[in-house]
């Protein structure tokens, strides 16, 4: 049996900003058809802030027809002037390739006379071309300068993104306060994942006194905005409860689902972990395997590893090796764990492709060192009976000693643990005490290898 985990997620990393250059205008018909009825005279005038506001209305179809056309005869006409929100604007046009051919040259050309001017959109926007390395040289460290420039004039999005380059350690140094500060700075301006990214600390307790009670009230004012990494997040807290905070399947399923139904790959697998084992709602194996189906179809690397499972033992679908050994291989080339596990576990038993002893043994120290307590165990196993290295019964003993006092344990960790200890012999059992209290305090795998070559 595999572990199914549940993911965390963290905002931001490196997600695509939005380029567009929003106006000051209200919402609701009213307030924009009150501005576009101010606008309209002062660009007769030629005044080159209102020819960039109606640009920004034409390009977003706030009032007026959306017109990438008529908006960019406007961003130009302001840009013209020297306006700095006009000439940013027409930096994202080419960058979008609206109303005019893409052309990141031009754009990048736009961004630098703008934020010459000091405008923090155009510095927002040259931080993340740096960052992303388009139409400029792949650069953190300058991208973390310009976004500097921009987050001090409290641009939200810079805020944000230099809020995730501490928190990464990504162009600066990793630093959890200054990840909070810039993650406070943008959250009191409304950013859902700024908001989602300080539940993230106060669930980790990075940077702050470990709180729960705090993440949750962070994950949920994100998901309540639409943030569907927020609302997997409070879902998770949920599924499983934590620090005075009981375990609701029911709020679990509810916020999975919001997520889900908006195409988020973990909250799909996460949905299908709950239906798969019947956790909140009725055991349904047909609309698990549809939704580990559509998180693997976004790459998700647990999902894959979990259609692999349900192919290898036939859960829910038809047995078929070869299913299994496609979404296996496909998990375990991200780093799976549990996918590698399961690849390694073909591979030792012939099933679906030649066996193959070294090259499982190989996969599951890979998945040893991506967090797999399968893989661990399958070690265990192998060193136990002689599978590629003399037999070592005492070390592999040790080992799965180690493994079945792990959080994530296997489910048959136990059973196999105490089904070893039955076949050694005194002398055998002399040893175990000091290698379990190595194998707890040092890498479990190097003093494995370690008694192996003494």
């Amino acid at each position: 049996m595999f572990a199914i985990a549940a993911a965390i997620a963290l905002s931001g990393c490196a997600s695509s900003p939005v380029q567009s250059v929003p106006t000051d205008v209200e919402n609701g018909p009213g307030h924009v058809a009150a501005e576009l009825k101010r606008l309209e005279p002062l660009v007769a005038k030629g005044d080159a802030e209102a020819e960039y506001r109606l640009g920004h209305m034409y390009s977003h179809g706030e009032g007026v027809p959306k017109d990438a056309a008529k908006a960019l005869v406007l961003y130009r006409a302001s840009a013209a002037q020297g306006d700095a929100d006009g000439e940013n604007a027409l930096g994202v046009s080419y960058y979008k390739g609206e109303g005019v051919p893409e052309d990141l040259d031009q754009a990048i050309a736009h961004y630098w006379q703008a934020a010459a001017q000091g405008n923090a959109k155009a510095e927002y926007n040259l931080g993340f071309n740096y960052l992303r390395g388009t139409g400029l040289p792949l650069d953190p460290t300058e991208a973390a300068k310009w976004f500097k420039l921009s987050a001090a004039q409290g641009y939200v999005l810079a805020e944000y993104q230099l809020g995730w380059m501490y928190d990464e350690g990504v162009g600066v140094e990793r630093d959890n306060t200054l990840a909070l500060k810039w993650y406070r700075a943008a959250a009191a301006q409304g950013d859902p994942d700024a908001e989602n990214n300080l539940g993230l600390m106060y669930d980790d307790g990075r940077g702050v006194p470990r709180s729960v009670e705090q993440a949750m009230a962070w994950y949920r004012q994100a998901a309540q905005k639409g943030s569907v990494k927020a609302m997997n997040n409070l879902a998770i807290v949920y599924r499983f409860g934590d620090q005075g905070q009981p375990t609701d399947y029911g709020q679990a399923v509810f916020w999975y689902s919001k997520s889900a139904e908006q195409d988020n790959s973990k909250a799909e697998n996460n949905l299908g972990v709950m239906y798969e084992e019947g956790l909140g709602v009725a055991k349904d194996m047909q609309r698990a395997v549809a939704l580990y189906r559509s998180a693997a179809a976004q790459s998700y690397g647990e999902a894959q590893a979990n259609l692999g499972r349900l192919y290898e033992y036939g859960i829910g679908v038809e047995r078929d090796y070869a299913q299994a050994f496609r979404w296996y291989s496909a998990g375990a080339k991200q780093g799976v764990g549990s996918a590698e596990n399961g690849l390694g576990a073909m591979y030792a038993n012939g099933e679906g492709v030649a066996k193959n002893e070294v090259a499982a043994e190989k996969l599951f120290r890979s998945a040893a060192a991506h967090g797999s307590s399968g893989g661990l165990l399958n070690i265990a196993k192998a060193y136990f009976v002689g599978v590629n290295h003399p037999a070592n019964p005492a070390a592999g003993y040790a080992l799965a000693y180690v493994v079945a006092d792990m959080k994530d344990a296997p489910s048959d960790a136990a059973s196999v643990r105490d089904s070893m200890r039955k076949e050694l012999n005194a002398e055998q059992l002399a040893k175990i005490t000091g290698l379990i209290e190595r194998m707890r305090q040092q890498d479990p795998l190097a003093v494995l290898d370690g008694e192996a070559r003494n």
